[in-house]
């Protein structure tokens, strides 16, 4: 599994739009260029909510997912960059969220917790009739444990994102590659618990994490 902690994006002068956690709100332009405060290593990028096919990141043209309910998620470039500047374009006609940094990998552990969630509140009246409950929203949602996968880098990026980001609820862009064969979801977009708390293990910098995503809009 990849996850994008520490979302560069967001040090950066791209349009309010694009850095917004909430999927909705779009950005209608095809083709601009961000400006970050500093270069940075990147080797993925973030899509959340687009109808477009392929983007094209600094000149590498990235097919994303045909099926568009699950196109949300993280997506690795060719190869590795280190840059202050990106020059993006689409081929749709607008885009949610856009992320970019270093994905990290993080092994998940057998236990993996898949699973729906629904905000709709359904009632049982006194005749025993479901009455549907009006509105509402329906998405994915996955446990998954991380033991002794945290290292200290992964943990700087938690450390250095929380505050601007992990703490005010930002979704993840996550891509389950290794454990796509044994998972139903190739990428998801979702947010966890924003307090964070490790378990380390006794000799090693390394520390353990259960994470439940559910997935954002």
């Amino acid at each position: 599994m990849r996850k994008l902690i520490n979302d560069v994006v967001q040090y950066s002068d791209a349009p309010s739009a694009l850095k917004s956690p909430a999927l909705a709100e779009t950005y209608l332009t095809t083709s601009f260029v961000i400006t970050l405060d500093v270069s940075y290593d990147v080797d993925c990028v973030g899509v959340g909510y687009t109808d477009a096919t392929t983007i094209t990141i600094n000149g590498d043209v990235i097919a994303l997912d045909a099926i568009k309910r699950n196109r949300n998620g993280l997506y690795l470039l060719s190869s590795e960059i280190n840059t202050g500047v990106l020059t993006v374009s689409h081929n749709g006609s607008y885009l949610g969220r856009f992320g970019a940094g270093k994905s990290r990998k993080l092994g998940a552990s057998p236990s993996r917790e898949p699973g729906l969630y629904t905000t709709a509140k359904p009632r049982v009246t006194a005749s025993g009739q479901i009455v549907s409950g009006a509105g509402g929203i329906t998405g994915r949602k996955q446990g998954v444990d991380f033991r002794y996968k945290i290292d200290r880098d992964i943990f700087t990026d938690f450390e250095t994102a929380y505050e601007s980001q992990i703490s005010k609820g930002f979704p993840f862009f996550i891509l389950f590659d290794k454990e796509f064969h044994r998972m139903p979801w190739l990428r998801m977009y979702g947010s966890t618990d924003n307090e964070l708390l490790f378990q380390s293990s006794t000799a090693y910098f390394l520390y353990s994490k259960r994470f439940e995503y559910m997935e954002r809009f």
